[in-house]
């Protein structure tokens, strides 16, 4: 046998065998392959939580499945801090947020104590028919020894020398809607600082009036109990504790993004309906309000041209180059569309420009334009300058005299550079908008809504040249503001019979779905309606206080159908329900046999939903929601069902009920944050098996 330098005899031959006999070695060998199995099962990574980092929440007022779903991408312990005891709802989230993501939650008390101690629970028991409702309190042990003194409002409502042996007070509670505050004096100790309930009042004004009129007294008014408010207090006074929103006069274009989204968001979920009532011009014009004109059952515009005040237009048309198309063709149309749309008293006016700008049809009546006669032809277009059409247009709206002027631009936008936004800041001086029709495959659409946006006009997008014509009438019916006609004008109902007369109305156009009740002779609505998923939206296009309508509102057949279709919008049928404060926050249990798959919906002053969930069926026709525990603060609870809000109740979330029920008691106690993390996919194990392969392999070359 031969014997390699620097190795002892038999060394060589014996040192695999003997590596391979090893179990510890063997054992080292499988780890890796082990490694690899588990990433193709992808099996997690068991990580001991106390190696990873953990996050910290302590935020009163969230929902643990809020707190959880935005740490849902972080790697560690989610320690969450209360300062109420956890509820079964939390424990449960934590336990979802573990089998779906891996990562451990840390369920912990803030140290934070409740500001009130005698009242550990509350219950509210609230009859679907206007009874008074049934309070009962639960004490705390610690604060129920002794005398105890129970007052509503300030007024003794319990008194007795020992506490109950159940720790129960009941109190009976008036339903007036208002807030009512119970105070507990028990065992001599300090009068805590009160709790506050809401017995619903279900007769109880169903409408909220927002108008500027507070002094004087509407139709509506006459007919229901209305709560009015003016509108800068739209946003605090809960507008989904109402069924019936009337927006009084309104200017659309002073209703904020958060008006207007609350009060779309509130009809679009079946949660109440909506009528405008359009008592002047001053309500403005198309585009003001897009989410709260798609509601209605009018377009604000009249459904003719012929009602709108007369107008100076000048139609520019780009015949560069650049542009595609037959442009003589398109000039001829647009000629067209003007003469049998517009009006003879207006002024239309066409011009043609790529190097230069040209009138086809210098501004003139629309009476005086021969759209018909035979065209030129177009002579073939090289560059483009915008600018000096613009110039020309301009000038000649300035020369006008009448009360609206427009200017329309058909271009793709790439021309000469020149200074527009000064020609545009001219042109919103002088009471000219400016619109902008961009065509072709490429467009500066930054130069043509710059264009736009700093007269006053509008922007559009146009795919096929043929939409020119059409767009350009209207655009023409976007300037103007609401046509309100201070005129005396015939009035039929739903059969065509006469109906009477009003003194002022608005010449508005109805929408295909709308259905008027009463309409002007000549069929602009008075009043209409249309359906808005399972509500309804209103329009009534004149004043409702008698100004204008006196002699209308005071006949009988009148205010029959103004009642009977307003009445038919409350439709709600409130059934027995129980309003439960804990320290797991507050839920609501219902008793409606006629319920098929109840929501509910938490609903703060500001008109934003703060909580959602599903009912959870507990017997026959008996529901129940835990609502979880919101900021402080008053609250509508919407029992939805089938689209469409079946009921709703006020309640108030105090925050300072201690006691927390057997089942969440006994899921907190049970509770133990996880020791593992398990990361999902595999890359932990890839990791795992090639480090732990590079050790190895290092091991056996050391061995060597």
């Amino acid at each position: 046998m031969t014997i390699h330098k620097g190795e002892k005899n038999g060394t060589r031959g014996d040192r695999a065998p003997h590596l391979l006999r090893s179990p510890a070695l063997l054992a080292a060998f499988a780890v890796p392959l082990l490694c690899l199995a588990a990433y193709a099962a992808r099996l997690p990574l068991p990580i001991p939580r106390f190696l990873a980092p953990s996050a910290k929440y302590h935020e009163p007022g969230s929902t643990m499945s809020a707190i959880l779903r935005d740490s849902s991408d972080r790697f560690g312990t989610v320690r969450v801090l209360s300062d109420a005891p956890p509820s079964l709802e939390d424990v449960i989230a934590a336990k979802d947020h573990y089998a779906s993501t891996g990562m451990p939650v840390s369920l912990e008390r803030s140290g934070q104590r409740l500001t009130s101690q005698t009242i550990a629970a509350y219950s509210l028991r609230i009859s679907g028919d206007g009874s008074p409702s049934a309070l009962t309190l639960l004490l705390d042990a610690a604060s129920a020894t002794g005398s105890v003194l129970a007052r509503v409002d300030g007024r003794t409502a319990f008194a007795a020398d020992a506490a109950p042996i159940d720790r129960r007070v009941r109190l009976p509670i008036a339903g007036y809607g208002s807030e009512t505050v119970v105070t507990v004096e028990a065992g001599g100790a300090t009068p805590d600082s009160g709790l506050t309930v809401i017995s619903p009042d279900f007769g109880e004004p169903r409408i909220l009036m927002a108008s500027d009129r507070q002094d004087a007294r509407s139709v509506i008014e006459a007919l229901f109990p209305v709560r009015k408010i003016p509108y800068d207090e739209l946003l605090q006074v809960g507008l989904y504790g109402y069924e019936l929103l009337v927006l009084d006069g309104p200017v659309l274009a002073r209703l904020d993004g958060g008006a207007a989204a609350a009060i779309a968001e509130y009809v679009g979920r079946g949660a109440g309906s909506l009528l405008v009532v359009v008592d002047s011009s001053d309500i403005g014009k198309p585009g003001d309000c897009p989410s709260i004109e798609e509601l209605l059952p009018v377009e604000l515009s009249p459904r003719s041209l012929s009602r709108l005040p007369d107008v100076a237009m000048a139609v520019a048309i780009d015949v560069s180059g650049s542009m595609y198309g037959d442009k003589l063709s398109l000039a001829k149309a647009v000629g067209l569309e003007l003469v049998g749309n517009l009006k003879p008293s207006d002024v239309a006016g066409l011009v043609l420009f790529d190097e230069e700008a040209r009138w086809l049809y210098p501004p003139a009546p629309v009476s005086d334009l021969d759209a018909r006669r035979s065209l030129a032809p177009l002579r073939a277009g090289g560059g483009t300058r915008l600018y000096p059409a613009l110039v020309e247009c301009i000038a000649a709206l300035e020369a006008s005299d009448l009360p609206e002027k427009r200017i329309v631009i058909v271009s793709d936008g790439i021309t000469a550079p020149a200074d527009f936004d000064a020609l545009a800041a001219r042109a919103f001086r002088s009471g000219i908008a400016i619109s902008a029709m961009a065509v072709g495959a490429e467009y500066d659409k930054a130069l043509l809504t710059r264009i736009a946006a700093g007269s006053g006009g509008r922007f559009y997008r146009v795919k096929d040249a043929t939409e020119v014509p059409s767009l350009i009438i209207e655009d023409r019916k976007s300037v103007s503001r609401t046509i309100f006609a201070a005129e005396k004008t015939g009035v039929v109902d739903i059969a065509g019979e006469a109906a009477g007369s009003v003194y002022g109305m608005a010449r508005l156009g109805p929408k295909p779905d709308a259905v008027a009740f009463f309409s002007s002779e000549a069929g602009d609505p008075l009043f209409a309606t249309r359906r808005e998923g399972t509500r309804s939206t209103l329009v009534f296009a004149s004043d409702v206080y008698g100004n204008y309508d006196k002699e209308f509102l005071e006949r009988p057949g009148t205010l029959s159908v103004i009642a009977a279709v307003l009445g038919g919008l409350f439709s709600e049928r409130p059934p027995s329900a129980t309003v439960t404060e804990t320290a797991d926050g507050l839920s609501l249990s219902i008793d409606a046999d006629y319920l098929l798959s109840p929501r509910v919906a938490l609903a703060d002053s500001g008109g934003r939903i703060v909580f959602e969930s599903r009912f959870i069926e507990v017997g026959p026709g008996m529901f129940h929601a835990a609502l979880g525990r919101p900021r402080p603060g008053r609250y509508t609870a919407l029992v939805e069902d089938r689209g469409r809000t079946i009921a709703r109740f006020p309640l108030y979330m105090n925050g300072t009920a201690g006691a927390a029920p057997s089942d969440s008691a006994a899921a907190a106690q049970a509770y133990r944050t996880p020791f593992w993390i398990l990361p999902r996919g595999g890359a932990p194990w890839l990791v795992a098996f090639f480090t732990l392969s590079l050790c190895i392999t290092l091991m056996l070359r050391l061995k060597r």
